[in-house]
């Protein structure tokens, strides 16, 4: 097997091994980061929700009732506003989705379903469970979710969620005989982003076949190079030099050579030394002619 290929082979599977544990580094990496912004993305969507409804509790509802509107207004409820305003925002970016989840609630739109209904029962069994996060949904249509419990903050919610003779008349005509009987420091529903994982992911997957792709190319050229130089400086010139050490013991009349090859440094000197070898074999046979070919007498 000639050197290069020796070399080459060697080369090829240190690569590979390197390739396996770059690639492992870079996937993890990768995804994990793909991971974290969609965790930002969802927080930052969960913190707007709380800022409207924030909004709309310390501002408008206190604005609308000192103005002395003694009828229902949705705007006046906190869900009300948080929901609309950032279903304004999914106009724009439909696969981002924030929604206030209820076993009981007034708007039986926000009704939780089927997986929605295990987050809240969750959150009712454990008082101290400030937060679920995960994924849900098939394949490329995965979501990664954030959810936070509401609870009953104080009394003044009770008015319009305790019963309904004491709830105004006109929240009751709109929405019927739904979100009563609630109670201090119940579990009232649930505050839930999803945000799309497919995009990130596929960023992420993209990034590491960049990374793997490069990496190859770089080998690839370094190792055609590398073969190249050591064809050039290396065997070639151990080529030169077996064939001149084949001249000397088999005599200069053997012609299966190629042309001397230019040669300096270690492989001139070693040429050189052969050479001297060759010269002073011959001249001790010069002059010790029957030191090989005598015969021995009888």
């Amino acid at each position: 097997m000639r050197i290069e290929f020796r070399l080459g082979l060697i080369l090829a599977v240190c690569f590979v091994f390197g390739l396996l544990i770059a690639g492992y580094i870079s996937y993890t990496l990768e995804f994990r980061q793909a991971r974290s912004e969609v965790n930002e993305k969802s927080r930052v969507l969960l913190e707007m929700g709380i800022a409207m409804r924030n909004y709309t509790s310390s501002q408008v509802a206190p604005l609308v009732k000192a103005l002395g509107y003694d009828e229902f207004h949705p705007q006046m409820v906190p869900s009300y506003g948080a929901q609309t305003t950032l279903g304004i925002l999914r106009e724009r970016f439909p696969d981002y989705r924030y929604r206030e989840a209820s076993l009981n609630p007034t708007n039986i739109d926000d009704r939780a379903n089927d997986w929605e209904v295990t987050l809240l029962q969750n959150f009712q069994d454990d008082a101290e469970l400030k937060e679920l996060s995960g994924e849900v949904g098939q394949a490329g249509e995965r979501r990664f979710y954030l959810a936070r419990p509401l609870r009953m903050p104080n009394e003044a919610c009770l008015q319009c969620h305790s019963t309904p003779e004491v709830a105004p008349a006109s929240m009751v005509a709109k929405y019927g005989n739904n979100g009563f009987g609630w109670k201090m420091g119940d579990v009232i529903g649930m505050q839930l982003i999803e945000v799309p994982v497919a995009g990130p992911n596929g960023q992420a997957a993209k990034s590491l076949a960049v990374t793997i792709g490069a990496l190859t190319c770089v080998f690839t050229l370094s190792l055609a190079i590398f073969l190249l130089l050591l064809r050039r400086y290396v065997t070639h010139p151990l080529e030169s030099i077996t064939r001149q050490t084949i001249e000397t013991s088999l005599g200069a009349d053997w012609q299966g050579a190629e042309p001397r090859v230019r040669m300096n440094g270690q492989f001139y000197d070693l040429e050189q030394s052969i050479s001297r070898l060759r010269i002073s074999l011959n001249e001790a046979l010069r002059l010790f002619p029957d030191l090989g070919g005598r015969k021995k007498e009888p």
